[in-house]
């Protein structure tokens, strides 16, 4: 297939419980964190406290190195069906894939490495930097300061550069980024599903990417 045929379409999907199964992250912080960190997750939905706020509060109260993080993720943490067809089929095709993740940046490296993807799959997620106190999260820079979170501000980007901009997702963290996609898959049953329902916002409802696939084929 012709290189100019996609050229313009970017693919950006969201990490914990999109690509993979779980929610690395909710994992940490049940097995680690101060049980405290749920009430910041209470004030996050109601919309108390920004996105990146709440993240870094929560995962701030993890206080284990990665690779005990990464031991206890090892053998719960699988790819979602057909994920490794889509980054093939962006690698074969020159689609920007883009990973956009408000997670640890250490477990998206991780998981993507185990494959080797790391030189075909971009990644968009706060650095991450374990001190005596915690983790201290870093997030990108904002392209535009009147957008939501640093998600909504990519896809923002992406637009303003041309781009058609294809959002996969499954949080409240994702549902700003997907109001402003061109096309939107919300994972089955998710809550970036039942606000794209309550607000509607068109989208597809996916357990696996082969539907992700199909539409960049098409």
């Amino acid at each position: 297939m012709s290189r100019s045929r996609f050229a313009k379409t970017v693919v950006l999907c969201d990490f914990d419980g999109t690509i993979v199964n779980i929610d690395t992250a909710l994992v940490a912080l049940n097995l680690f964190a101060d049980p405290d960190w749920k009430r910041i997750e209470e004030a996050f939905e109601k919309g108390e406290v920004s996105f990146e706020d709440s993240l870094r509060k929560e995962l701030g109260m993890i206080n284990v190195p990665e690779e005990r993080i990464l031991k206890e993720l090892d053998s719960l943490t699988l790819l979602r069906p057909n994920f490794a067809r889509l980054v093939e089929y962006c690698r074969s095709n020159q689609v920007q894939l883009t990973v956009v993740s408000g997670g640890f940046d250490f477990c998206i490296r991780h998981f993507l490495d185990r494959d080797d993807w790391l030189k075909i799959v971009h990644i968009h997620a706060p650095k991450s930097q374990f001190t005596s106190n915690g983790y201290v999260l870093n997030f990108p820079e904002l392209f535009t300061q009147s957008s939501v979170n640093f998600k909504d501000d990519l896809v923002r980007r992406e637009k303003m550069n041309g781009k058609r901009v294809i959002y996969v997702g499954n949080g409240v963290g994702d549902y700003p980024a997907a109001s402003e996609s061109d096309v939107v898959f919300a994972i089955k049953n998710s809550r970036l599903a039942e606000l794209c329902k309550a607000r509607h916002v068109p989208h597809v409802e996916i357990d696996d990417f082969q539907p992700v696939i199909d539409t960049l084929n098409r």
